[in-house]
């Protein structure tokens, strides 16, 4: 890692937001002297023993005061940078660096650290800027663990054999779509559960939920984990008829956010058949996402048999949280994210592969 200035700087290079990680970086010459001062070996009094490119756990200590649990890693055989994983309150992380600024560090934003930091290589400067947006512990994980190995893989890229090169493509084209940002959209009629399907895969109440039809009158958007991959999850008004101008400007916005989505969750409620004219309109919606996966909700309402279930249909109830498991599965599934692996080597954006 090439230094462009003198000093020891820190930064934190995730979202100043709440969330399951924060990665805190540190590069310089006083690195070592920093780290010694903060960290402790995990399991005993004493001072942390890093080596270069090996995830330590440790716990860091300001003065005589626990502050967490973390994992550190040296980056590099000069061991002039580091990462500090630590768990993602923001209070947490705002100890952790005026820590570290106490004993030496200068404490930057995240571009300024990424710039003058900027590493030999384009890939370790793309995962440093990855970084800064990743909204989950698994894909801070897997950009952390590309920056080890992809650089490698591209190094022997032209020894290796067309089947893997063609498998490492295919992978890499979901990873692009992953870090750009993947789009799934619930769509249905009046009442299917859709806003409560919503809540239960954001993990909380985003969308307003009622038993009267027509509560959503517009998309609503959040990020989702789906087995601990973010995507943003798009709840949209109900599709039905109605003489409502308002309504109907709602439910045509609902189906363009429908027609954009990289996957979209088609439900019907279990507890009733879905009428031939709700079939027609779910078959003519303008919807080119390439998946879409079908849900029948309400199953802990609806009697065992009471709907027509197609093959391949899923049933679950968001309240209950039955099926929902099965649910993201699928949705990894659909969206090829299963391929995705902190082992396998897998660029992450449309240049790494020209």
């Amino acid at each position: 890692m090439v230094r462009k200035e003198s000093d020891t700087i820190a930064a934190l290079l995730t979202p100043p937001a709440p969330g399951a990680i924060a990665v805190i970086g540190v590069a310089g010459p006083d690195i070592g002297t920093i780290l010694s001062a903060v960290l402790r070996h995990a399991r005993r009094d004493e001072p942390a023993l890093l080596t270069p490119d090996r995830p330590r756990l440790c716990r860091i200590l300001i003065g005589r005061e626990f502050i967490d649990d973390a994992i550190v890693t040296l980056c590099g055989e000069a061991s002039s940078s580091a990462e500090i994983c630590t768990h993602g309150g923001i209070r947490i992380a705002q100890r952790v660096l005026a820590g570290l600024e106490a004993h030496g560090a200068r404490v930057v934003g995240s571009e300024a650290y990424v710039a003058a930091t900027a590493p030999d290589g384009k890939i370790e400067r793309d995962v440093d800027r990855a970084l800064v947006a990743s909204q989950s512990v698994r894909l801070t994980r897997w950009l952390l663990a590309q920056r080890r190995i992809l650089p490698e893989y591209l190094a022997r890229w032209n020894s290796d054999s067309a089947e893997a090169r063609a498998a490492f493509r295919a992978r890499s084209e979901v990873a692009i779509r992953l870090v750009r940002g993947i789009h799934i959209a619930i769509v249905g009629p009046p009442n299917a559960g859709k806003s409560t399907l919503a809540n239960r895969l954001i993990g909380h109440e985003r969308a307003v939920t009622s038993d009267a039809p027509g509560t959503t009158r517009d998309w609503v958007s959040e990020t989702a984990l789906i087995r601990g991959w973010p995507v943003t999850l798009t709840d949209t008004a109900g599709i039905r008829e109605t003489d409502c101008a308002i309504e109907a400007e709602a439910i045509v916005r609902g189906q363009v956010r429908a027609a954009e989505a990289d996957l979209v969750i088609s439900l019907t409620d279990a507890c009733r058949p879905r009428l031939p004219e709700e079939a027609e309109r779910q078959r003519a919606r303008p919807v080119s996402a390439r998946r879409v996966v079908e849900v029948f909700s309400k199953c802990d309402l609806a009697a065992a048999g009471s709907a027509n279930v197609p093959k391949g249909a899923i049933r679950l109830s968001a309240v209950t949280g039955e099926g929902i498991d099965v649910l993201e599965r699928r949705i990894e599934m659909e969206l090829c994210l299963d391929l995705l692996a902190e082992e396998a080597p897998t660029a992450f954006l449309p240049h790494h592969l020209d």
